[in-house]
């Protein structure tokens, strides 16, 4: 009886452990459930911190790359005006489209549109706007910054619509077309002297401010390289080669009115038909380009 009384006793006892283990052990258990939440919550808000620094950090850069390009632009204007208080035309031209093509990343509606006397306030006012930007637009912008159509329409499409219409040999007002017009219905009586000295005027036309903006589209396409695609690039390089050649072509042929007054009818006819084809060819690449990104110029 003695015995069994005491087996009892030592069974509770040995129950009443188990149940003091097993609460250290829950015990245990909750603590360590507890510091792994805590810890992976602490996990959550480093990364968290860590990612927000990390994008403030990226858009302190980008706003201060668009701060840059400003003084940059700040430090043209004071190279190229330093000397006659003023700019030169074709300093100006360089310095409108790389002015505009910053302007355009903003979105900014402070675009030059040929020099008005007050590009120092223009500049002022752009400055002001880039340190103005918000984080996100600042990063927007940098992103925007250079884009093809920008590029484009603020340092090439103008220039290429000047030297198409000048190169157009396929309407009356070409100057190639006017002399010999004039030619044609005077064939009788036509003043030798009267066409000479048209087609040596026509002649410094051609090779004064079309082959200048030519040269100027030539030098922002490389300048610019990085903004087009290779197709693209080449596309726009491909019409330029074709205009320039249309129009040596017409320089030839107001050479030959020029020394021999039409005489050798058979040259004109050949490089007729030549500066056509090259001027339409340039002219097709063109509205091709235009057409891919819907561009009016």
């Amino acid at each position: 009886m003695l015995s069994l009384l005491g087996e009892k006793t030592t069974h509770q006892k040995k129950e009443k452990q188990m149940k003091k283990l097993r609460r250290i052990g829950l015990g245990l258990v909750a603590s360590l459930l507890s510091i792994s939440l805590v810890a992976c919550g602490s996990t959550k808000e480093e990364q968290k911190q860590a990612s927000a620094k990390q994008e403030q950090k990226q858009m302190g850069k980008e706003q201060k790359k668009l701060e840059q390009k400003i003084s940059k632009l700040e430090s043209e204007y004071e190279d190229y005006t330093k000397e006659k208080g003023y700019m030169e035309s074709d300093d100006y031209l360089v310095f409108e489209a790389d002015f505009n093509i910053l302007a355009k990343s903003i979105e900014s509606k402070n675009i030059l549109q040929g020099d008005d006397g007050e590009l120092d306030k223009h500049l002022k006012d752009l400055k002001n706007e880039i340190d103005h930007l918000s984080n996100n637009q600042a990063i927007k912008a940098q992103k925007r910054y250079g884009s093809a159509v920008d590029v484009y329409e603020a340092a090439i499409g103008t220039h290429m619509h000047i030297v198409l219409t000048k190169a157009d040999i396929t309407q009356h007002f070409n100057a190639v077309n006017t002399i010999e017009l004039d030619k044609d219905f005077n064939a009788d009586s036509y003043d030798y002297e009267k066409i000479d000295a048209d087609a040596t005027e026509a002649i410094k036309s051609i090779q004064g401010m079309p082959m200048k903006r030519i040269k100027l589209i030539q030098e922002e396409l490389e300048k610019y390289k990085d903004s087009f695609s290779t197709e693209e690039y080449n596309q726009l390089n491909s019409a330029v080669t074709s205009v320039t050649s249309s129009l040596n072509k017409q320089v030839e042929m107001l050479e030959v009115l020029q020394k021999e007054s039409g005489k050798d009818k058979s040259t004109l006819e050949e490089n007729t038909k030549a500066a056509e084809t090259q001027f339409l060819d340039a002219k097709e690449k063109v509205s091709a380009f235009e057409s891919k990104y819907d561009i009016q110029m």
